[in-house]
């Protein structure tokens, strides 16, 4: 886990029917806090002593806050539902400096997608791109629109324009992802079957599987092909190598043998752990990477290898 610097919650509001909104600053006399890039996320020690992930999703361009939003979740084992319960004002937290694996990439054009709670990642990226004078639409699917968190900024001026809500995909696929284009960003993030449902559409459309970017709240079901066989991992850096075994994750082989590992989520969402992959196939399991990311880069927390060895840049 990355290391945690304390902030101080400044405001707790409610945010739609089931959600709260934090406003998180600076202790006095520790300075600003880091500044942070649309799609990034912190992790938060909980009250309950359990570390999640959230997304800021205030203004990037405002150094002053951090703004989170977290679900109060019927099956939550402790985390978000102590978030909900016990923060107050005035209250201090514990959060890492903020990371980013969803990051807004170039291009001339962007759809924003959202399923749920998926909105959040998106809001601080429609600031950006609208204070830019981008070219933008979110299209925003939840149960209950009129109850939705953020219901009330996204119906105002200037977004109003921009932004499309729907109470499910039943409802048809967003209307800009019928007609692909070159130079244009798709970027989702929502519970799996949504996004699941809406990359099959989009490809089927004929959109290039690059020009979709996700970020997952959780990681997918994995499937175990190849994924309990031995393989050795080679540290190109020392030279070192050692065997990871079946039912063990590389991280875990590596910290086994005393070498410092960067861990956050260990479910391969958040992108703490990735390195650079030199030589070897990695059997990845990550949300994180895209395909040709794969390629040169590898989730310790998560990914096999599908041969007998992998060189890190380690």
């Amino acid at each position: 886990m990355s290391a945690l610097f304390p902030v101080v919650v400044h405001d707790v509001m409610p945010e739609g029917t089931d959600c709260v909104r934090l406003r998180l600053g600076a202790k006095p006399g520790q300075g600003v806090l880091p500044r942070f890039a649309p799609g990034a996320h912190v992790d938060v020690l909980t009250p309950s002593g359990l570390v999640r992930q959230y997304s800021l999703c205030g203004d990037a361009d405002d150094p002053g806050f951090y703004e989170l939003c977290i679900k109060r979740e019927a099956a939550s084992r402790g985390g978000s539902d102590s978030l909900c319960r016990t923060v107050e004002k005035g209250m201090e937290l514990h959060i890492s400096p903020p990371r980013n694996a969803f990051a807004l990439p170039a291009a001339q054009h962007y759809i924003l997608i959202a399923g749920g709670i998926g909105i959040t990642p998106l809001l601080s990226m429609m600031a950006r791109l609208q204070r830019q004078g981008a070219d933008w639409a979110l299209y925003y699917y939840t149960r209950t629109p009129d109850q939705a968190p953020f219901r009330d900024r996204l119906r105002a001026a200037p977004y109003a324009s921009r932004v499309h809500m729907a109470t499910s995909l039943k409802q048809g696929y967003p209307a800009a992802l019928s007609h692909p284009e070159a130079d244009t960003a798709i970027m989702l993030c929502g519970p799996d079957g949504f996004m699941q449902a809406v990359s099959s559409h989009t490809i089927a459309a004929g959109w290039e599987p690059a020009q979709i970017h996700t970020e997952y709240f959780r990681p997918t079901e994995m499937t175990s092909d190849d994924d309990e066989q031995a393989f050795e991992v080679v540290l190109a850096r020392s030279g070192r190598s050692m065997t990871v075994p079946p039912g063990q994750s590389i991280a875990g082989a590596l910290m086994a043998a005393g070498i410092e590992v960067s861990l956050s989520c260990e479910q391969g969402m958040c992108g703490a752990c990735v390195v650079p992959l030199l030589a070897g196939e990695g059997a990845h399991r990550d949300m994180v990477l895209t395909e040709a990311e794969q390629a040169g880069s590898i989730a310790l927390c998560c990914s096999r290898a599908r041969t007998p060895s992998l060189t890190l840049d380690l």
